[in-house]
């Protein structure tokens, strides 16, 4: 299992339409997407730039993969999020004390060779 972890930066004056467009159409997108067991959403409330964040944990990478295209670092967007959007990053963690088989030497960060690591 994998945590990712994409925070970003708003433009400032639009952290309410962010946040709208988070609770009216991120939220019940990732809840329909096969592969993501868990998703939260959260902005930090201190400092003068306006960040957020989603925590999402993908059963595996071929399950982001499946849905992103390939591209395990591209955003999972609503209409009109690249437009609210200064910068941002995406990060991937191997899920610790998640159930995995003892026996494999699979690595959970790759998939046919490539890896996040």
């Amino acid at each position: 299992m994998l945590i990712r972890v994409h925070r970003c930066r708003v433009v400032p004056g639009r952290e309410w339409e962010f946040n709208q467009g988070i609770r009216k159409s991120a939220i019940p997108m990732v809840a329909e997407i096969e592969g993501i067991d868990y998703s939260a959403f959260g902005r930090r409330l201190h400092g003068t730039e306006h960040r957020f964040i989603n925590v999402t944990i993908w059963r595996d990478l071929e399950s982001v993969r499946e849905y992103s295209g390939q591209d395990e670092h591209s955003r999972l967007i609503f209409d009109g999020e690249a437009d609210l959007i200064l910068d941002d990053e995406i990060e991937y963690f191997e899920l610790i004390g998640a159930p995995i088989d003892e026996d494999s030497t699979d690595d959970p960060l790759s998939v046919d060779g490539a890896s996040l690591r």
